[in-house]
């Protein structure tokens, strides 16, 4: 078989993906001796920590490789490589030691990135392109800017007529449905939907809607309303009047149901859940509408109210569907208000919320020309290396398609063709809500999508190389036992034909599966007993705390758990323990803050005493001695002056602060997190306290280290983050969660049909409900998916916990009353139940399953109960102006093209923040601080820049007769956005500057006149149009 250059690796949990993406990233790096090769690799993977192990692992290797003798553990990969690139072991390391040195030398060409990573490089390269500041940051807080959006919106409110009267309807709206009247919980909720992918497309078709278009769709649906809801009290009394025209008395059927249907709906009753929630349509159907002693002949009764009957039924679900949709067209209408407040926050700030990348992308960048793309981006990558393919969202992967295609399908100047290599499991798809799409790799591997010319060659990973035997057998049989539960067939055979995973030479292992007593009171309670003498009994076993990990599917349950098992004094690692705001030095540091911003504070004096208390005779009559003269007790005790810190920044404050107090002992990475928060908030805020501390309490709750290594700690994670990780001891508490849980569907789009035409929308937001079943086949359809896809969520949530284990495996569930069948179960309770009594378990004889043993442990190790790689915390001695210069890695341009690209960008940055040839020197300096401009660039660019600003011809445009606007974005009447490199106003007369490097073109011409034209539209006079051209020479071109 011809082996293609396309490859996908199927690879199932264990089954070694990251050994064979590494060996497949080498064999492309070795293949040739270009020691420049690796700036043609480009891998994406999903988070910052699978990056760093992937570059780890490719440097460690071409280390090893490049050293006279290769250890034992590297040896199997490479003499793997050996024999596969027909390499003598000399050659392979030859070229590992080259290539390891020209990587070094280069290593900001080394391309393993995060997928977000490598769109922000695109979009920082069209940036001026898509009309960004060439500033622009990505914020990574959508919460914190949606709240902010929020709060403006309502702000308006009182001022702007339209919207107050439709928050006022919203309020109004929810008193009725008995809920409360704040709406502030119901606007965030909607406007999450502007940070999510799934949405966004259908978004897009409703901005251009206003308030009073939504007003009007709002009325014709309550025109539909009154039509369907009189229609069916109509025929509701036909049935009536039917009835008694046939001499039928109420009396004569059971319990009055029948009549009693149809008066509800004759008296305005429309309650779809209690209607229909009788057997009364079977009766119909049947003809058993009487009294059992009635022998009177019903039957053509039964059958003309039953066709009244279906009729009504009918209509009561296209009025709940009307009800449906007018109940989200409030938020709709809002949702488009809290966009335009957050793109008033992105253009104030410079900020892109990290969610919209893609979008733009996907808009403004891939319909470009391929090699357009990489000439602007400088690069040209040939082979791609995709991890984890599965949590690929679809417009990341429409985005990365053309690329791709571009190195496939054609061949480089040595007539080379490029290689794609995707890594996946659709069972481990768990990111759906965050815009992965698991089909897409379930379509590429049934080749149902070919995407490309080049078909692909696809491998099965079937060898788990995790875990022990036992749990690999335990979860073979498992999942494929309850594969029959999911209603899709192509989600059930996913398990059929995944889960035969082979053993390898790890024997044994052990898997328990328990069950909490169904009389306990507090299940919370019983679940964290039952976690701590697992634990107890794991360590017992020549285990240490550090080998076992609890995965928990909510973060709840992982706060319940830490609370209980630090109060048993057991080492513990969690998100809430790694949180900021939790740590004692940076309690004690924010509560210093809030004093010195404000002396008044009691509670935070009281936090300050609290901490210096510690080790004291009498901590209580110590805070009570100091409670007044706080500042003196820290002047003279500690020689923290109170008074001097006032007027400094808040680094220098708590730099001061952690040397005078001794805070560094134990805490280094807490302060170090800290510290860095501060600089950055300097950058956006400035240096003030009150910035910060407002900072501080929007972003605490959020604000965490990561979790040091070689911790003999337990930790405590959401099965989320644990996805790729592995550990020799696996407890899954709280193994109870609903599969399928329809209180937590929240929205569905869906398309209009002609019953809707008049409404005017091509589709509708709708809250997903079971009613939809019956609304009419497109929603059936669509609920039907949805649910499927909700199924397969949760059992790929399942399964990605139960094969994080390599010895023991420890499940906690709790007995529920069990379904009848398989197919009937909703929980993992039921999984593992109906599991049992399918392999002949006796149900209710045990509350405790096992299978195998526990191995031996790794007690003795050398792990520690404090991070080993200790870092010294050093501080600053007072006085010392702190000044430091942080750059990014010198960048050793290969070629004239790639230099003149990189200057001409810095320059660019340079020139958008001076206003004045004053300003050079201090906008320089604070671009190498910010790691913008590396220092050996600075001379070259400081030179380019006093040229232009002098030149004869210029150089009255940099002075301060003149007012300038550097790259201030212009909104034209036609909604798009202008960004003119720089305006320079006086007495109403605007000259227009745009800077250019390369050589000149039509499209500069076009582009400054049209900013020239909208400034005059504006009121301004044009007294000069110019296009500064920069190359070894400034070139000033007056149009």
């Amino acid at each position: 078989m011809e082996v293609s250059q396309f490859k996908i690796y199927n690879a199932s949990a264990g089954s070694g993906k990251t050994y064979s993406l590494t060996k497949e990233y080498l064999k492309r790096l070795l293949l040739h001796g270009y020691p420049s090769q690796f700036r043609q690799l480009l891998a994406i993977t999903f988070t910052n920590k699978a990056v760093d192990e992937m570059k780890s692992r490719i440097l460690d290797s071409l280390h090893t490789f490049g050293k006279t003798s290769v250890p034992t553990e590297q040896g199997s990969l490479f003499h793997e490589l050996c024999d596969e690139l027909d390499l003598s072991p000399e050659a392979l390391q030859e070229r590992s030691q080259k290539l390891l040195k020209r990587i070094l030398h280069n290593y900001s060409f080394f391309e393993i990135s995060t997928i977000d990573r490598f769109n922000h490089k695109i979009l920082k390269t069209f940036a001026r392109d898509l009309q960004l500041s060439q500033n622009f940051e990505v914020e990574l807080d959508t919460e914190l800017l949606l709240n902010e959006a929020v709060g403006r919106l309502l702000e308006r409110a009182g001022t702007d007529n339209s919207l107050t009267q439709v928050l006022i309807d919203f309020s109004l709206e929810k008193i009725d449905e008995d809920k409360s009247w704040n709406i502030v919980h119901d606007l965030v909720d909607i406007g999450k939907l502007l940070f999510q992918e799934n949405h966004s497309a259908h978004l897009e078709r409703i901005r251009s809607k206003s308030i009073g278009d939504f007003k009007t769709i709002q009325k014709n649906i309550i025109a539909q309303l009154k039509v369907v809801e009189a229609s069916a009290k109509a025929t509701a009394q036909k049935v009536l009047q039917e009835m008694d025209s046939q001499g039928f008395e109420p009396s004569d059927f059971p319990r009055q149901t029948l009549p009693n249907h149809f008066k509800k709906v004759v008296g305005g009753e429309f309650n779809i859940k209690t209607l229909y929630a009788n057997k009364l349509e079977q009766s119909l159907q049947e003809g058993k509408i009487l009294k059992a002693s009635d022998k009177r002949d019903s039957t053509a009764l039964a059958s003309s109210i039953l066709e009244h009957y279906v009729s009504i039924k009918k209509k009561l679900y296209q009025r709940d569907y009307l009800k449906n949709i007018y109940g989200n067209l409030v938020p709709l209408t809002l949702l488009n208000e809290i966009a335009k407040e957050i793109k008033n926050i992105e253009l104030e700030r410079e900020v892109i919320p990290i969610s919209a990348m893609n979008a733009l992308l996907s808009k403004e960048i891939k319909n470009q020309p391929v090699p357009f793309i990489y000439e602007r981006m400088g690069e040209k990558y040939r082979h791609y290396f995709i991890d984890e393919f599965q949590d690929t969202s679809e417009v990341q992967w429409e985005n990365l398609v053309p690329l791709i295609g571009n190195a496939l399908e054609g061949v480089n100047e040595k007539n080379e063709q490029g290689s794609l290599f995707l890594v996946g499991d659709v069972k481990q798809a768990i990111y759906r809500w965050r815009g992965g799409k698991a089909e897409q790799f379930a379509d590429l591997l049934s080749q149902k999508v070919q995407p490309f010319a080049l078909p692909p060659q696809i491998f099965n990973l079937d060898t788990n190389w995790r875990s022990y035997s036992e749990i690999i057998r335990f979860n073979n049989d498992f999942f494929s036992t309850i594969a029959p539960f999911l209603k899709n067939l192509g989600h059930r055979n996913l398990f059929l034909e995944g889960c035969q995973q082979k053993t390898n030479a790890n024997q044994g292992g052990y898997v328990q599966l328990s069950f909490l007593d169904t009389t306990v009171e507090d299940k919370n309670e019983a679940y964290c007993q039952e976690v701590l003498r697992t634990i107890q009994e794991v360590c017992r076993s020549t285990y240490d705390y550090g080998d076992i990990c609890v995965l928990v599917r909510k973060n709840s349950d992982g706060m319940l758990l830490a609370n209980f098992l630090s109060e048993h004094k057991v080492p513990l690692v969690s998100s809430e323990s790694l949180l900021l705001k939790n740590n004692p030095e940076v309690k004690f540091l924010l509560a210093l803050l809030q004093t010195i911003a404000n002396q008044e504070n009691g509670e935070a004096v009281y936090e300050v005493l609290a901490y210096l208390s510690e080790g004291t005779q009498d901590p209580h009559e110590f805070i009570a001695n100091h409670f007044d003269a706080l500042g003196e007790l820290l002047f003279t005790t500690y020689g923290f002056d109170y008074k001097e810190m006032h007027t400094q920044p808040v680094l220098i404050i708590l730099e001061r602060a952690i040397s005078q107090f001794d805070l560094s002992n134990g805490a280094e990475a807490y302060l170090t997190f800290l510290l860095d928060e501060v600089l950055l908030t300097e950058k956006k805020d400035g240096p003030g306290i009150h910035a910060f501390l407002a900072h501080w309490k929007q972003k605490q709750d959020s604000l965490a280290i990561a979790a040091p290594n070689h911790l003999n700690a337990v930790k405590i994670m959401t099965v989320h983050k644990s996805k790729g990780l592995e550990f020799p001891v696996v407890l899954f508490p709280f193994a109870n969660a609903v599969v399928d849980d329809k209180r937590k569907r929240k929205k569905t789009w869906v398309p209009a049909t002609s019953q809707e035409e008049t409404l005017e929308l091509e589709e509708f937001l709708i809250n997903t409900k079971k009613e939809m079943l019956h609304y009419n086949p497109e929603t059936s359809k669509l609920y039907r998916e949805e649910s499927e896809k909700t199924e397969l969520d949760a059992i790929n949530v399942l399964y990605v916990a139960l094969t994080r284990a390599e010895k023991a495996l420890y499940i906690i569930s709790e007995h529920e009353k069990r379904p009848a069948t398989l197919e009937q179960g909703n929980s993992y309770s039921d999984l593992f139940q109906n599991y049992l009594t399918i392999k002949g378990h006796q149900e209710g004889l045990e509350s405790v399953f096992s299978w195998g043993s526990l191995p031996g442990g790794s007690s003795g190790s050398d792990q520690k109960t404090t991070d080993s790689s200790h870092i010294p915390f050093s501080t600053r001695p007072k006085g010392d102006s702190g000044f430091a210069i942080s750059t990014k890695s010198s960048r050793l341009w290969d070629n004239e093209v790639q230099e003149a690209i990189e200057l001409g960008n810095l320059i660019h940055l340079a020139l958008s923040q001076i206003h004045t040839s004053e300003d050079v020197k201090p906008a320089l300096v604070q671009l190498n601080m910010q790691g913008h401009l590396p220092s050996e660039a600075m001379e070259g660019v400081s030179q380019k820049i006093q040229q232009l600003i002098r030149h004869p011809q210029l150089k009255e445009y940099f002075t301060d007769d003149y007012e300038a606007l550097n790259e201030k974005e212009i909104l034209t009447a036609e909604g798009k956005l202008l960004r003119p490199d720089r305006i320079a106003l006086k007495n109403k007369e605007a000259t227009v500057i745009d800077y250019k490097t390369g050589k000149p073109s039509p499209s500069h011409k076009e582009q400054i006149t049209q900013y020239a034209d909208v400034l005059k539209a504006m009121g301004f006079q044009i007294r000069h149009i110019i296009i500064v051209y920069i190359d070894q020479e400034i070139k000033p071109i007056f149009l």
